[in-house]
């Protein structure tokens, strides 16, 4: 049994002064943040879905809790999306690896028992991406924001599974807000800061690119949600087609190919992605 955990503490304004540099080494082969935070991603199983129901969100949701709580971990924000999350935690002792572990060990049992699915449910290991700085920090919980805007249209205050509307509220149940708000100068300067244009979009460096089995999966899977073919984005309204190449991109496949498979210039599919990022149409929950 874990013994009761004390109460998890706050950042600090500006994170590169939080941590000593006493903390244990890794223990496995991964980069080791100096400032305790991480993006962190859990993909599904051979891409299958994590959720059938909104239960099985919740008790993804509930161990995480629990397993962040008794390791002094905070869970900064979070996205549950059909087939991965995304999380930005604060891990000050480095026990990342273990946390996680018993996050996945937990629910996939929780999983497995509900649906009768046997096997894995997670895709092999977790992967993460050191956060350095304050700059990088806001990034990324805009970018884990956005996830649900970028991949389906739906503004981030509309999409329940995600901690902007704890960000939005003021009212925290998983995310620990607290010190983000005092960074933005609360509420709302963390809604200023969310609509702002990031003119060089966050990009997180664990990103894994599609094969060319999977590129023609996802480009299928987007064209067909569209309503759209690979020659007749460039007929589309302006916004639609920002979507679709976001939608390409964050699907695994590399500006490079979509430039490509639509004969879209590479500065073009960039400039949609960063619109797409940063829509600030229907962003705020009504």
């Amino acid at each position: 049994m874990w013994e009761a955990c004390p109460e998890l503490h706050e950042l600090g304004t500006h994170i590169h002064t939080r941590h000593g540099t006493g903390a244990a080494m890794p223990r496995a082969p991964r980069q080791r943040s100096e400032t305790g935070y991480y993006h962190v991603t859990l993909r599904g199983n051979g891409k299958q879905n994590l959720f059938e129901t909104d239960t099985d969100r919740t008790a993804l949701l509930d161990a995480v809790r629990s397993s962040f709580t008794c390791r002094e971990i905070s869970l900064i924000a979070w996205c549950l999306m059909s087939n991965h999350i995304h999380l930005v935690i604060d891990d000050p002792h480095d026990h990342i690896s273990e946390a996680l572990h018993r996050v996945t060990t937990t629910y996939a049992a929780h999983f497995n028992h509900e649906t009768g699915h046997t096997g894995h449910v997670f895709e092999g290991r977790y992967r993460s991406v050191p956060i350095r700085d304050d700059k990088q920090l806001l990034a990324a919980v805009r970018y884990v924001h956005d996830n649900p805007l970028r991949g389906m249209g739906i503004s981030p205050g509309r999409y329940p599974w995600c901690s902007y509307s704890e960000y939005a509220s003021g009212a925290s149940t998983y995310a620990d807000i607290d010190s983000l708000l005092d960074m933005l100068g609360g509420v709302q300067g963390f809604t200023a800061f969310s609509l702002q244009e990031d003119p060089e979009p966050y990009r997180p460096a664990f990103r894994k690119y599609a094969d060319a089995d999977e590129r023609e999966q996802v480009a299928r899977s987007v064209f067909n949600a569209f309503g759209c073919t690979a020659t007749s984005i460039k007929e589309l309204p302006k916004e639609t087609r920002d979507r679709v190449l976001s939608a390409l991109c964050d699907g695994g496949i590399s500006i490079a190919h979509v430039q490509r498979l639509t004969g879209i210039g590479e500065w073009t599919i960039r400039k949609a992605v960063g619109r797409i990022a940063r829509r600030s149409s229907n962003r705020t929950s009504q």
